[in-house]
This record gives structure tokens, C-alpha cells and sequence, in this order.
């Protein structure tokens, strides 16, 4: 039975976060080794990998095979809750068992098929070509990402404005929706900027961002950013000239 399953990190359960280092994930499989449930949340550790991930309540037992997509990676992090403190946990979007029929996985749908929330998040983790340099014209009047990485100290609470493509959108975390946005400048990892934002856009728009940029924070729940662009406001962008 194809059943994804949004993960929305709740406050209650992030506040219960030691401060770990976050790092973004993408796709993942395995066979399941241990399953724990607590409360409206699974965690299980795959076979394979050794790896623990943790999402929203999922029917499954030791021996499953399982698929999951997207999340953050917590390093470090320490579960009040379980009492247990795990070197690295990956907390993900959306996960589900898979059988033999693998055109009901999170690879693909059969035709005809996806009309609620599990289009939706499979349709906003669609992969996106990168900027290669040059590709995205800066604004007039605005910054590159590269400008804002290095300038990120003094522009530290400062409204700036930014053109890019959207890479990535991972919904509903924390009451926000936190979008990955890159415009062919920089270098890894300063190469990308994270917005955080009420508005919702789609994986490979153009978009002009604006927002105030925050530098070295910890918002409280094991999240940890060199910067954000905070209360991003997003309109879309002409074809690059």
C-alpha cells in the first residue's frame, strides 16, 4: 500500500532537541532493523546503513522495506523523550513501505494516480537542474547569494532582495515552509541560501525573494544556520534576460 506520510517536526517534540548540527537530506531506502513508536511518531533504524530516521506514525515492522524523502539530519542528537541519545538521525518529510510494485514508491506514480497531499509532496521534492554561474542575472537593485554569504555579518538584520531558482521546499516545519534557493553564485557550501517563509512556491520557479537576513543562529530546536532569510516574501521573475 502506497502510503506517504508528511512529516511535520512539531515544536513540542523539537524543543526536546539538544543543540545538534542540521544538514539536509534527500532520498533514501532500507530494510527495517529496530522500530520504536512514541506517541504520533515512528523511529526506525535501517539495516543497511545502520542509519535512524524518524517520521510521522508508520505501520511497520522489523524486516520491511521502506522509502523516505527528504528531512534534516541531526547530529548529536538527544531524545528526552526515548532517554537516548543517537550520533545521527535523520527526521524526514515523508516515508512508506514499499513492496514489488515500485511505480507506487516515492520513485514515481502510475498515471491517473495523486491528487492530495501525497502529489503535493512528491511534487515539491521534484529534482531541479542547478544555476550553472551566470545563468540568473542579478536584480538592479538587489544581491547575488554569494554578496550575501560574505556580507552575512553586516547585513544581519537588514531587509535584502534576491533573485533565484527554487531548488527545494520542504513544507510545514515549525509553522513555516523553508525554501532552498540558489542563483548560480558562491561556492559549496555557500553556494545556496535558506529562506523561511508563511508563502509557498514550487521547486524550479524563478522567483525575487525578499527578506531580513539573519547570521549565526540557533532558532532553539537543534537547528543551527550560518544564515537565513527570514519572513521571505516571494514574487515570481521574468525568464532571465
Amino acid at each position: 500500500m502506497n502510503n506517504f506520510r508528511p512529516m511535520a517536526l512539531l515544536l513540542t517534540i523539537l524543543l526536546s532537541f539538544s543543540a545538534v548540527v542540521a544538514d539536509e537530506v534527500g532520498t533514501g531506502s532500507g530494510t527495517i532493523a529496530e522500530v520504536i513508536d512514541v506517541g504520533s511518531y515512528t523511529y526506525v533504524q535501517l539495516k543497511e546503513q545502520g542509519v535512524w530516521i524518524a517520521t510521522s506514525r508508520l505501520s511497520a515492522s522489523v524486516g520491511d522495506k521502506i522509502e523516505y524523502r527528504g528531512g534534516m539530519e541531526m547530529r548529536g542528537f538527544y531524545s528526552k523523550t526515548l532517554d537516548r541519545k543517537f550520533d545521527s538521525i535523520i527526521f524526514v518529510q515523508a516515508a512508506n513501505r514499499i513492496g514489488e510494485d515500485v511505480g507506487n514508491t516515492l520513485h514515481g506514480k502510475k498515471k491517473g494516480e495523486g491528487h492530495g497531499t501525497e502529489s503535493l509532496i512528491t511534487q515539491r521534492s521534484t529534482s531541479v537542474q542547478v544555476p550553472a554561474p551566470g545563468e540568473i542575472p542579478p536584480l538592479p537593485d538587489g544581491m547575488t547569494i554569494a554578496d550575501i554569504m560574505t556580507q552575512a555579518t553586516q547585513l544581519n538584520e537588514q531587509s535584502v532582495s534576491v533573485r533565484a531558482r527554487v531548488i527545494k521546499v520542504s513544507p510545514n516545519i515549525m509553522g513555516k515552509n523553508w525554501i532552498t534557493l540558489r542563483d548560480g553564485t558562491g561556492t559549496t557550501p555557500d553556494d545556496k541560501l535558506i529562506a523561511t517563509s508563511k508563502e509557498m512556491v514550487s521547486p524550479g520557479e524563478l522567483v525575487i525573494a525578499k527578506g531580513v537576513i539573519k547570521n549565526d543562529i540557533d532558532i532553539g530546536s537543534g537547528y543551527q544556520y550560518k544564515v537565513l532569510l527570514e519572513q521571505a516574501e516571494f514574487s515570481k521573475s521574468e525568464a532571465a534576460p
